[in-house]
């Protein structure tokens, strides 16, 4: 049971996500960054992740520029981090999350492809 990223872009890419979190007063939590190599996959949660919630949301970016993001603006840092959503420590740059679904999955897999 777990959320993994596989890297099926040229260069190195930084993924963080979000998820379902009831102990963050406003219910989520954001992670980040797992660094993963071309063809690399890289697992960033060991959940169940059906049973987290079915909605999750992440960003993700490569070296050469490309990204991969959505809607959902929030803030990030460039440093490891695992913050509840509303949490913005310094210094900090906004980012957009992309949703992905898992339907159901006790496993999902997100590839990243250009």
């Amino acid at each position: 049971m777990s959320l993994s990223f596989r890297n099926s872009y040229r260069t190195l890419v930084s993924v963080a996500y979000i998820k379902r979190f009831p102990n963050c007063p406003e219910g989520w939590l954001k992670r980040g960054w797992w660094n993963i190599q071309p063809g690399a996959t890289v697992t960033v949660d060991g959940a169940n992740v059906s049973a987290v919630n079915r909605f999750w949301y992440f960003h993700a970016e490569a070296t050469d520029g490309a990204v991969w993001a959505g809607p959902i603006v929030t803030c990030v840092t460039n440093n490891a981090f695992e913050w509840c959503l509303n949490r913005c420590d310094p210094p900090t740059r906004n980012e957009g999350f992309r949703e992905f679904d898992v339907n159901g999955f006790t496993n999902f897999t997100i590839n990243l492809t250009p």
